[in-house]
């Protein structure tokens, strides 16, 4: 198995409402999975996300049992943003794509405190589906975290 995200070497895109904002392709493996997604580059910068995305995994590596790596953050007016939450479980790493509404928050949403409005591990929705999600085992996440340099 493997664990990789990043941009890719693509120039910046513009499929937002605003045609003046950008956007960074970027990619996720998970394993033999591999998706692209797409960040917004209206409030963050590609090396905000970068950092954001090695804070995640180092507050992983470092003893807690859930982070979430953000991919597409529009500030604080949003009603959103897309993430992946990981969650550690023994030896493997569970992720799941999702997108948290802000509204639906017991309380505001705060940059600084991200971590702490990642929800409990489900693997069943409200309407009984199964949730998907990708498994890695922690240790391709340590490896990530040594290789890496963003």
């Amino acid at each position: 198995m493997s664990f990789s995200i990043s941009f890719v070497d693509e120039p910046l895109v513009y499929v937002f409402d605003d045609p003046t904002t950008p956007a960074a392709v970027g990619r996720v493996v998970i394993g033999e999975w591999d998706e692209r997604f797409i960040s917004s580059l209206y409030q963050w910068r590609k090396e905000d996300y970068e950092a954001q995305w090695l804070h995640a995994i180092k507050s992983l590596l470092s003893g807690n049992e859930k982070a979430a790596l953000i991919v597409e953050y529009l500030g604080a007016e949003a009603n959103h943003l897309r993430w992946w939450p990981m969650y550690k479980v023994k030896g493997a790493v569970y992720l799941q794509e999702q997108i948290l509404f802000f509204d639906k928050l017991k309380e505001p949403f705060l940059l600084e405190r991200a971590f702490s409005f990642v929800g409990d591990r489900k693997t069943i929705s409200e309407d009984g589906q199964k949730i998907s999600e990708w498994i890695v085992d922690l240790t391709e996440i340590e490896e990530f975290a040594r290789l890496t340099s963003i």
